[in-house]
């Protein structure tokens, strides 16, 4: 059971991660890390028992070997390049394509030359060291761009992720030179038995897989566990504001919340609370503004937490007096919010969460103060 989930496992996780976890992104980065991971499924894919039973049944002998090889390649390849473009180095960019584009051809010419994959027969070693070399600087590129990138990433997510990704390309560098060493051993007329062990051989390969699978999943599943709070949050004031004016809404509220919202449906919604928001601004009272700042002073509140409370008290009287169709006397045409998209919603995530945990008290206290 056991081998078979070492054979099956890394590829079956890497179809996974693309097909479900990486959703397609318009951006030219997310394309390149799902070009990465595909990359590394077909590898894993081609290197199964399977597929190689398949190749060989039409004669297709040792094929799987070059297009897992390949697929690595591609999947290295794609990984450096999403790095590079990070920080902003096309030159880096380019060499590395144009690097990754002649190794790739010299490593099929020597396949191609090569009569079978035994480690003494002609071109085996040449290939095996081609491979290697064709990695390498992909594999360095990688290792010190995230290391620069983790060290200032503001989010724990994003860190270990980068971690995980680090780690296992260290893992396969070493599984690299240690397979190297292995290839040129009998032409060099040494043992080098350790090489051949199933811990480096089988092991460490598969750990190397699987530490850069859970990289790339890591800040993913992150972002999907905070969207889900962020839609979640923001629901009661959607709710609330989508009652008053039924407009704002593209389709009518469903009865089951999204598992894992998409960033299109996040966006929606806190465009659609923008939407009633404005709405909602000829019935902003300014004396309840002037109330809620006082009552919310008195309260303790303070900095981010006090605006919150007192938007909050802002909206919540602004609702009751669109209800009665009653403009105030004197409207606050105040307009707040974040400087763009992501600030927007956590802002609007706080005040939707200081209107669902408004006190009856301090809404009756509001009340009071505004009448008299």
């Amino acid at each position: 059971m056991g081998e078979l989930a070492r054979r099956y496992g890394p590829a079956a996780l890497a179809w996974v991660v693309v097909l479900v976890v990486l959703r397609p992104a318009p951006t030219a980065g997310r394309t390149l890390v799902r070009v990465c991971v595909l990359g590394l499924a077909v590898s894993q894919t081609a290197l199964t028992p399977v597929v190689d039973r398949a190749l060989r049944s039409v004669g297709l002998t040792d094929t799987d070997r070059l297009t897992g090889h390949v697929g690595m390649l591609v999947a290295v390849w794609a990984g450096a390049l999403v790095v590079l473009r990070l920080h902003d180095s096309d030159v880096g960019a380019r060499l590395l394509t144009a690097w990754s584009v002649a190794s790739g051809v010299v490593m099929c010419a020597l396949f191609a030359a090569a009569p079978d994959l035994f480690a003494d027969s002609p071109w085996v070693m040449e290939y095996c060291i081609a491979y290697a070399v064709a990695q390498f600087p992909g594999f360095v590129v990688v290792v010190v761009l995230c290391v620069r990138q983790a060290r200032r990433a503001p989010d724990l997510a994003l860190r270990v992720g980068l971690g995980l990704v680090v780690a296992g390309i260290v893992a396969a560098m070493c599984y690299l030179t240690i397979r190297t060493v292995v290839a040129i051993s009998p032409r060099a007329g040494f043992s080098f038995a350790f090489g051949t062990r199933y811990p480096m051989s089988k092991a460490l390969p598969t750990t190397a897989h699987l530490l850069v699978l859970c990289g790339v999943m890591v800040p993913a599943v992150a972002g999907w566990v905070r969207g889900r709070a962020r839609y979640r949050r923001l629901a009661p004031l959607w709710l609330a504001l989508y009652r008053a004016t039924p407009e704002i809404a593209l389709e009518p509220p469903r009865r089951r919340a999204p598992l894992f919202p998409t960033r299109l449906q996040l966006y929606r919604q806190v465009v659609e609370i923008r939407d009633g928001l404005l709405l909602l601004r000829p019935y902003r009272d300014a004396d309840v503004v002037e109330a809620a700042r006082d009552h919310t002073a008195d309260a303790g509140l303070r900095g981010d937490h006090r605006e919150a409370a007192v938007e909050a008290a802002t909206v919540a009287a602004a609702l009751r007096a669109h209800e009665r169709g009653t403009p105030p006397s004197r409207p606050d045409d105040a307009v707040s919010g974040g400087r763009d998209l992501a600030s927007d919603t956590e802002y609007l995530c706080q005040l939707a969460d200081a209107f669902r945990d408004q006190p009856l008290g301090f809404t009756a206290n509001l009340r009071s103060r505004t009448a008299g």
